[in-house]
């Protein structure tokens, strides 16, 4: 793992405020967002922090800046599990090294599994569907390896497209993932979500 900057274990920071280009990320309100978003990688995010809007470049600068990337899902939210997907995919083809693990338990579990061979990796991703709040894991992540650069994303099951006020600071960055768009069969790639219970099939 590379070694993080000192401002990460003095003031806290986590990935929001690591972004690459902060100022060329409009605020909301101040630009137009697609009204059909085309999922996965299309969707509307924003730094939860300071209410940016983001694009998927923005996301995969955070991911490449991050030594553990926590993405926090709904299990039967399509959209989540799409996006989810598609970040761990385009992470992994950039860092081959990369590695993954799915958690739905407390922090103690995630810092447990942590501390076994995915904490040799270049970027570990955690699919985590679990109770525990973002800031909380990444708090505790941080405290138990202050080296570690931690950014955190919450995927959030609504077509809204302005960061709601009960979202702020829910994460580094939130998106919403059921899209406004419909989306014909013929549209969709290789990579289209599989349904719960297709997932469920192929555990």
């Amino acid at each position: 793992m590379l070694a993080a900057c000192a401002c990460v274990l003095a003031a806290g920071c986590t990935g929001s405020q690591h972004l690459a280009k902060p100022w060329a990320s409009p605020m909301q309100y101040s630009t137009g967002l697609p009204d059909a978003p085309y999922p996965p990688r299309d969707l509307v995010m924003f730094d939860a922090v300071n209410g940016r809007v983001l694009m998927w470049s923005d996301l995969i600068d955070l991911a490449a800046w991050a030594d553990v990337i926590v993405i926090s899902y709904v299990e039967d939210d399509a959209g989540g599990v799409w996006m989810q997907e598609a970040v761990t995919e385009d992470t992994i083809a950039a860092f081959p090294t990369s590695t993954f693990f799915q958690s739905s338990g407390d922090t103690g579990a995630v810092l447990a599994e942590l501390s076994g061979d995915s904490s040799k990796s270049k970027h570990v991703l955690i699919h985590y569907n679990g109770t525990e709040s973002l800031p909380d894991l990444s708090s505790a992540i941080r405290s138990r390896y202050p080296n570690y650069r931690v950014f955190t994303l919450a995927l959030l099951p609504s077509p809204v497209r302005f960061l709601r006020n009960e979202d702020v600071r829910k994460a580094d960055v939130v998106a919403y993932t059921t899209p406004t768009r419909v989306v014909l069969p013929s549209e969709l790639q290789s990579d289209q979500p599989r349904s719960v219970e297709d997932r469920k099939e192929r555990k």
